[in-house]
């Protein structure tokens, strides 16, 4: 059994899934990305060992628990060919990058459930605003995040608040699907005008630059998306990160 990776045990008579190449090299990246080219090599630039565990295991970084300083500070550039020929699916994928944390990192983690406050996305009054995408049920999401502006395609709802909570640090809490929409996929576009910082009532209100700037997150996703968040508390899945080392060379 390998550590850390327990779970995604596919059995003695299957092979363990892996990238047949992988390299991992520090990074001199100002900027965070990650892609999967349509002949299915998986790249990333900028990424820190935190960035890559949060991809792996579908949590925001209040999900991660222990591990060293360097989990979130020290940055690597990260290439890897798949297993076989063709682009992996998403739940492959991820159980790629487990085994490569796993052997490269000296990764153990433990799993645990701990009560954290999350935000709910639940369905509006008005019903979800969102574009049905039936072009490709089995593949993958594509997504962009810029300061003010959201864009998905091919997304289930899940696989929404899974990416949303990992990127840019755009909320300080998990994200928990409870819209109730199942394995549907959607399109859409989401545009909001960031918080500013907590003023002196202790309350983060939008910088608004003009009358036609869009609003603040909370009211975007209701008016563009059909949808709300609810701030709550709900028992979420951690992991405790028992183990863990620089990436070994090349």
């Amino acid at each position: 059994m390998t550590p850390g990776v327990a779970h995604s045990q596919t059995g003695t008579s299957t092979p363990r899934p892996e990238f047949e190449v992988a390299t991992i090299k520090p990074s001199k990246s100002v900027g965070v990305s990650l892609q999967l080219s349509p002949g299915g090599l998986f790249e990333t630039t900028g990424t820190s060992l935190s960035d890559l565990i949060k991809l792996a295991y579908d949590l925001h970084p209040r999900q991660i628990i222990g591990g060293p300083s360097w989990l979130e500070t020290e940055k690597y550039d990260v290439t890897g060919k798949p297993d076989k020929p063709g682009k992996p699916d998403l739940r492959h994928l991820k159980v790629l990058v487990q085994n490569l944390l796993a052997d490269r990192f000296q990764l153990t983690l433990r799993h645990d459930k701990m009560d954290l406050p999350v935000y709910a996305i639940t369905v509006a009054k008005s019903g979800p605003r969102l574009t049905t995408n039936d072009s490709d049920p089995n593949g993958l999401p594509t997504f962009s995040v810029g300061p003010r502006e959201l864009r998905f395609r091919n997304a289930t709802m899940a696989e929404f608040a899974s990416i949303l909570q990992g990127v840019g640090r755009i909320f300080d809490r998990p994200l928990a699907d409870q819209t109730g929409l199942g394995s549907a996929r959607y399109d859409f576009i989401l545009k909001w005008t960031p918080d500013a910082p907590p003023s002196q009532t202790g309350r983060a209100e939008p910088v608004v630059d003009n009358a036609e700037a869009p609003p603040g997150l909370f009211t975007a996703f209701q008016e563009q998306l059909g949808l709300k968040l609810e701030s709550t508390k709900a028992p979420v899945e951690v992991l405790v990160i028992e183990h863990v080392e620089r990436p070994s060379e090349n």
